[in-house]
């Protein structure tokens, strides 16, 4: 008897734990997908987890911006598509962009970043500032 109590307590613990540490981010990453910026990330535990927060901070600015709000769905896998990247980015180079993730938990907040190296080519820039007119 005493050993089954003793697992029973281990299991406990262990549950407790894996609860307390909130999300587990395997994959953050973000890549150019035509004239937009795609964002994936990959969660294998959500206990927890209250939302996502997506933020966008271009080469030239000072702060992060927040692009959106993700609720918790248990799919594993996100997809976020920057559609406005070079909206609101002038005098950018457009290159590197910088992403964070944060995940928002009832333990407290977990950030990752992840940045965007490649410079796009001067059609995307150029096809991305004049959608960004007609919106």
């Amino acid at each position: 008897m005493p050993r089954k109590s003793a697992l029973t307590i281990v299991l406990v613990l262990l549950l407790a734990a894996s609860w307390a540490l909130g999300a587990t981010i395997t994959m953050f990453q973000a890549s150019f997908d035509g004239t937009n910026v795609r964002l994936e990330w990959e969660a294998t535990n959500e206990a927890g987890v209250e939302n996502y927060e997506v933020w966008r901070k271009a080469n030239n600015e000072p702060s992060f911006t927040r692009l959106i709000t993700v609720p918790p769905t248990a799919q594993r896998r996100y997809l976020y598509l920057d559609t406005n990247v070079y909206r609101g980015t002038a005098g950018s180079t457009g290159s590197p962009f910088t992403y964070r993730l944060t995940v928002r938990t009832t333990s407290g907040d977990q950030n990752y970043t992840t940045v965007l190296n490649a410079a796009p080519s001067a059609v995307q820039r150029s096809w991305g500032s004049i959608k960004s007119m007609f919106r």
